[in-house]
């Protein structure tokens, strides 16, 4: 595999990859644009930092491109969508710089509160000033956090450790989780009007662009004081900057911006106002987090190679690490049925459903319910399609998806069951596991019980006597040896659905000759990829 660095990344972070005999590092900093759309194609791998714009452009260019890992949280220097179309994963590293960076938010939220940076560049122009440089105290003040994650819990926890009161705005959180802070969620609205410190650490994205308006600065309090260590753009800068000029808003601290490095007059007035502590982008910058950052997106790509679940994807539905062993064996057998269904359902497909009951369903299922959607499409495009694009390739082609679940079985203790729905009629094909072993229980609405093989033979034929010594005769004369046979009817002479394990392929000649014999509804020749 060959795997190259285009931004400062840590060796030391590196060497689970430089010391991997089937990985080609290549460190390459500083390359033009056009030099790298040259070089891209060559590469299995990419890893970034914030530096390298990883856009739809440059995608175009690889050719080979299997991951692109971007070492640290944010992702907004990657066009997911246009990775996801090429079926590209993108992975970050969520948790590496977690602790740097809420520690960088305490430490502007410190420095802007007792004035460091003023005073620090007074004492050592020569001076011996302390009146000017009053702060204020962090006890007993209310602490406003926009967004409870990873590092919106830790500085949760940081600021009660200043004995601050903290609330939360959150809408994606649960209350006890908010209540295992020590925090109480609010409405935003609540939360502006009311907090002595508001801190933001959601992602940038549709949702947060300009969350905070110069609206809210309106109905803050007088002297609050800001602090932006997430990104740039969450809170609105020319409203910030209006609120400062107000002085409506005491302080603020701000490690993002917008445009990095800033350009734009607004941003130039915000850093230069004597009222705002600044950095440039810290908030990962420490030697701890820059080596851990590394080393989880470089075990993230010997994932890839050694094919075990990638982690850290965003652009991949996936389970809980802790959970995955446990799981993965369902995503196989969803993918089994998937590429078993679409070789006997008919064409134009306009919906599947995937049901899930038992044990299973306890979970959230939409990760086995991606790998079973990417097995189904994988033989009706000549586009390569996996558990990154197959969400968006079910769209384009007009399918619809949905799934349920009931942990109620009454056969079964697990059971994924999928259902195509085509303009000739429904299709319907179930597994499930047993001892590991996945079987297949039910086609149509016929009773089944067979262990599906490399290849395999579906008839569909009104059940005679006779017919199965028919299939054998004919097979033989073809040289294609039975290796097990399960028989599904609904009643003696009806309809009978029966599937056969062979030992090497059916050619159409003998399928021909076999669908003549008995009078078949349908003869398919099944192969699956082992």
């Amino acid at each position: 595999m060959k795997v190259i660095v285009t931004d400062e990344i840590s060796e030391k972070g590196l060497e689970l990859l430089e010391n991997d005999p089937r990985v080609q590092l290549d460190v390459r900093l500083g390359l033009k644009t056009s030099e790298l759309h040259g070089l891209i194609g060559d590469y299995d791998a990419i890893i970034t930092r914030s530096g390298t714009q990883v856009d739809a452009e440059l995608l175009g260019h690889a050719t080979n491109l299997k991951m692109v890992a971007r070492a640290g949280v944010g992702i907004d220097n990657v066009d997911v969508v246009a990775a996801s179309e090429r079926g590209i994963i993108v992975v970050n590293a969520p948790f590496g710089n977690t602790n740097s960076a809420a520690e960088h938010s305490m430490a502007i939220l410190l420095s802007m509160c007792r004035n460091v940076p003023d005073a620090n560049a007074s004492l050592k122009s020569g001076q011996w000033q302390r009146a000017p440089f009053t702060g204020y105290e962090l006890k007993h003040k209310t602490m406003g956090i926009i967004g409870l994650g990873k590092v919106g819990g830790r500085v949760a926890l940081r600021s009660r450790a200043f004995e601050m009161d903290v609330v939360v705005y959150d809408p994606y959180i649960s209350e006890k989780r908010a209540a295992d802070f020590g925090t109480r969620l609010i409405s935003l609205d609540e939360l502006v009007s009311m907090a002595d410190v508001i801190s933001v650490h959601t992602p940038l994205n549709d949702e947060t662009r300009d969350l905070i308006t110069g609206e809210h600065f309106s109905a803050m309090k007088e002297g609050v004081l800001i602090v932006n260590c997430a990104r740039g753009g969450i809170i609105n800068e020319s409203a910030m900057l209006a609120a400062l000029e107000s002085g409506k808003v005491a302080g603020a601290a701000f490690d993002v911006w917008s445009e990095e490095p800033p350009k734009s007059d607004v941003l130039k007035k915000m850093i230069d106002h004597p009222r705002m502590v600044v950095t440039p982008h810290l908030g990962a910058n420490t030697f701890e987090a820059q080596t851990n950052v590394a080393i989880d997106v470089s075990r993230e790509i010997l994932n890839l190679l050694d094919g075990k679940p990638v982690e850290n994807a965003v652009n991949i539905a996936h389970f809980d690490p802790d959970l995955m062993a446990q799981m993965r064996p369902f995503m196989d057998l969803a993918a089994l049925l998937g590429d078993f269904i679409s070789q006997l359902a008919p064409e134009n497909p306009g919906k599947v459903v995937f049901n899930y009951t038992g044990k299973l369903a306890a979970h959230d299922c939409m990760p086995i319910t991606v790998a079973g959607l990417a097995a189904l499409l994988n033989r009706c495009t000549d586009q390569e399609i996996n558990m990154v694009n197959a969400n968006l390739v079910a769209e384009r082609r007009g399918l619809i998806v949905e799934q349920s679940r009931s942990t109620e079985s009454n056969f079964f203790s697990n059971l994924i069951t999928m259902s195509l729905e085509t303009p000739q009629g429904k299709r319907t094909i179930a597994g499930t596991l047993f001892e590991g072993t996945p079987k297949i229980v039910k086609m149509r609405d016929f009773d089944t019980d067979f262990t599906p093989e490399e290849h395999m033979l579906v008839m569909h034929y009104d059940d005679r006597p006779g017919l199965i010594g028919k299939i054998g005769t004919i097979l033989g004369e073809a040289k294609v040896n039975i290796g097990a046979m399960n028989l599904g009817r609904r009643i003696k002479g009806g309809e009978a659905m029966v599937v056969l394990s062979v030992d090497s392929p059916v050619g159409e000649e003998t399928l021909a000759k076999l669908s003549e014999a008995i009078g078949a509804r349908f003869v398919k020749a099944v192969y699956l990829k082992r």
